[in-house]
């Protein structure tokens, strides 16, 4: 199937990896239901916060000619890269369709620039990369789908499509160190756990530990900012 310039693929039914990487168990999840209100009600609840995450280092990646965006969502991460950078080429995947279409319309009204991103719709586990090796790798409120055990998988995976020195921007929700922080972000993550278990089957209830996975892989934390009292965090990482 193919939407505009854009590459459409099946989503894959496995939630088990292949090849040398490590196996995961976790359960699917369909964001179809939420896309169309995805961005409205991320902006009623949030305020322009997540966006300001997503974008965070944007002005250091001028110099990525190949990303990839895992877990894309509605395409507001790709279509600031785009912006931002003019010789970069993007490969976006999200396992959801209707987000998928949504990404792809949003780029689409960006005339010319389309030219330089594809969409794949598939789970990351059934994913091949058509353009490895990533100079750039993207993950924006995506590793927080996964246990800590299935999220250091993911990692490890999607690691070994990442070039020499690549980078790695990461936006999470996050647990400040402070005790009275984290009664009331606690309270808020609990909530959007649950509210995802509702509306897409999540099955996960705390936040994962992706870090050590990371440097695992070779990457080193560069820089680190947060917002909202600790809650939202942005990384950027670099292979060595």
């Amino acid at each position: 199937m193919r939407l505009q310039n854009e590459i459409i693929f099946p989503a894959t039914e496995s939630s088990s990896f292949t090849g040398n990487s490590s196996s995961t168990n976790a359960a699917p999840i369909d964001c179809d239901l939420i896309a169309p209100w995805y961005e409205p009600v991320e902006h009623l609840s949030f305020g322009s916060a997540l966006e300001a995450r997503r974008c965070a280092f944007l002005p250091e990646l001028n110099d990525a000619r190949r990303a990839l965006s895992c877990g894309e969502g509605d395409g507001r991460f790709t279509a600031a890269l785009l912006q931002s950078n003019s010789r970069v080429k993007v490969t976006a995947v999200d396992a959801s369709r209707k987000m998928v279409e949504l990404a792809s319309q949003r780029v689409a009204r960006m005339g010319d620039l389309c030219r330089r991103v594809e969409y794949h719709c598939s789970a990351i586990d059934g994913f091949r990369p058509p353009h490895p090796a990533y100079d750039l790798i993207a993950t924006h409120f995506f590793l927080d789908c996964f246990t800590t055990e299935d999220a250091s998988g993911v990692v490890r995976h999607i690691a070994d499509w990442a070039a020499p020195r690549a980078r790695w921007v990461v936006s999470e929700f996050a647990q400040p160190s402070t005790p009275a922080a984290q009664l009331w972000t606690g309270a808020v993550i609990r909530s959007l756990y649950a509210a995802f278990r509702v509306t897409t089957g999540l099955r996960v209830t705390r936040l994962p530990d992706y870090r050590p996975a990371l440097r695992s892989a070779g990457f080193t934390l560069q820089k680190e900012e947060r917002a909202l009292g600790g809650l939202l965090v942005s990384e950027l990482w670099e292979r060595e």
